[in-house]
């Protein structure tokens, strides 16, 4: 398979793209979001076998020959909450042999996470640090909503945490902090987004947030803070429509370079070659 790259490389403001190729060791990480995993191996949703879309993704991911330092996973990852499925995910991940994050989706649940995800399952507000990067998970999960919420608890942690720690920052959420202009998706982003992306903005260590849900390629900046979403590992929202609305564009994911000076290089890859496609015309599930 051959990459697809749908957003290239996105750097500070006002730094040279050219200078990316100079730094030495940068990191990488791959996001993965919206698996939608099954319970059972040839569970389906809307026309995608899930399983089979996250196998042919993570396969993607690993025959890069550069190493992955993490593996960082954006929520909905079970779609039927089984523990099947939560079983399934840490046997495909520990075989990956690479390190990973996990945090919930408004179709997650904690406790099996917790269960069969064991400390890879983030729950708050939690922080890993690589090299000088820090990466920090923030829990969106509203439950019984499609929204999102960061309890304010969670936001005052994060206050603290970043006027402590002055190192280059990620942060990573399940749910979208703005608009992502799709009117139907944008009622169910994070409730209180405005607020974080206010605590950013007075933190500027934070290179960018990035989250799922949206399963669509999203890049905007706030300041000098890249927002970023990023396609699901099955199906595929059509961007920029009113109401639900699927695209026809195969499986992907995010890939993060960052580097020890502190800056980003980001892009979507999509799998070209995977053959299966969503319903047409489905009207929501």
């Amino acid at each position: 398979m051959s990459m697809l790259p749908e957003v290239l490389s996105t750097h500070a403001p006002g730094q040279d793209p050219s200078a990316a190729s100079n730094a030495a060791d940068p990191l990488r990480l791959v996001q993965l979001t919206d698996p939608h995993l099954f319970g059972n191996p040839a569970g389906r949703l809307l026309g995608i076998t899930t399983r089979i879309s996250f196998e042919a993704v993570l396969a993607h991911v690993l025959a890069n020959s550069q190493p992955v330092d993490a593996l960082i996973l954006t929520g909905d990852l079970v779609h039927d909450e089984s523990p099947a499925g939560y079983r399934y995910l840490r046997q495909a991940l520990d075989g990956s042999g690479q390190p990973y994050y996990c945090i919930a989706g408004n179709h997650d649940r904690h406790d099996p996470m917790r269960e069969y995800l064991g400390c890879s399952a983030v729950e708050t507000l939690g922080i890993r640090r690589i090299k000088n990067w820090s990466l920090i998970f923030l829990d969106s999960l509203n439950p019984g909503r499609n929204s999102g919420l960061l309890p304010h608890s969670q936001l005052d942690q994060l206050r603290g945490l970043l006027a402590r720690n002055q190192s280059p920052s990620l942060i990573f959420l399940h749910h979208h902090p703005i608009p992502v202009h799709s009117t139907w998706m944008d009622t169910m982003g994070a409730e209180n987004g405005g607020e974080l992306l206010r605590i950013c903005a007075l933190n500027p260590q934070v290179k960018a947030v990035v989250f799922g849900h949206i399963h669509q390629a999203f890049s905007s900046v706030q300041g000098d803070c890249r927002i970023l979403g990023t396609p699901s590992t099955c199906i595929q929202f059509l961007p920029g429509s009113r109401e639900f609305a699927l695209d026809d564009r195969p499986p992907g994911y995010r890939e993060l370079m960052l580097y020890p000076d502190g800056r980003l290089e980001t892009q979507v890859i999509r799998l070209d070659e995977f053959h299966e496609s969503p319903t047409p015309h489905s009207a929501g599930y």
